[in-house]
């Protein structure tokens, strides 16, 4: 919790220094929604809805590069719902704290694209199997490592949309004694298939708050 406190202060230090160096730092609040599958656990597809909110900081490296260092509130899981066929019901909830460190880079005047890896901590977690509890049969680690890629358009001034893709590196949870007996021959098959990993997808809306002032805009 040290960690993220620290992330915290950094992001208002960050916002104030534009007092002295104004147009560098850019607050960046953001809404959107998660849309997520857990690999590794037996369900296909995108399935679960999920709230994705918080903020940025941006830092301006050049006319079309920059930096922004992220402070989210992301739900993430799984979803399964009956069909005619399989009358199993199975929902994973994850609520994690999303400290995503994004390279921005334009494209054009409109267009951008975003990279980076992230660090999220797992606040907490259900599940639940045919309407049952089932979270104390599990043991999640408390931090997720991944990867975010993302592309996204300026829509009017000060307002962008982006559709962002967000995938584990690292098992949120090993299969332990449950390991597949499957053996994969790609290896990297075999790197992802050691437990369960997040896969999600995201379109997030995001205004960007510029304190710098009109006489200092070239």
């Amino acid at each position: 919790m040290r960690f993220l406190i620290g992330i915290f202060l950094f992001l208002f230090y960050a916002v104030s220094a534009q007092d002295n160096k104004p147009g560098v730092f850019k607050l960046k609040p953001s809404l959107g929604l998660n849309v997520c599958q857990v690999h590794g656990d037996n369900y296909n597809g995108y399935k679960k809805p999920g709230i994705f909110a918080g903020l940025a900081v941006n830092a301006r490296l050049d006319t079309k590069t920059s930096l922004e260092l992220g402070f989210y509130y992301s739900q993430k899981g799984a979803w399964k719902n009956p069909t005619k066929f399989d009358f199993n019901y199975f929902r994973l909830n994850f609520n994690y704290i999303d400290l995503p460190i994004s390279l921005r880079y334009m494209l054009n005047s409109r267009y951008f694209v975003t990279a980076g890896p992230s660090i999220a901590y797992l606040v907490s977690y259900n599940a639940n199997f045919n309407y049952i509890d089932i979270s104390s049969d599990y043991t999640f680690k408390k931090y997720e490592v991944g990867v975010n890629i993302g592309l996204g358009r300026t829509m009017v001034k000060n307002f962008s949309v982006e559709f962002r893709c967000s995938n584990s590196i690292a098992s949120v949870m090993n299969y332990g004694v449950t390991k597949s007996t499957i053996f994969y021959p790609n290896p990297v098959a075999r790197f992802f298939n050691k437990g369960l990993y997040n896969n999600i997808l995201t379109l997030m809306f995001t205004y960007t708050l510029d304190r710098t002032k009109k006489s200092e805009t070239p």
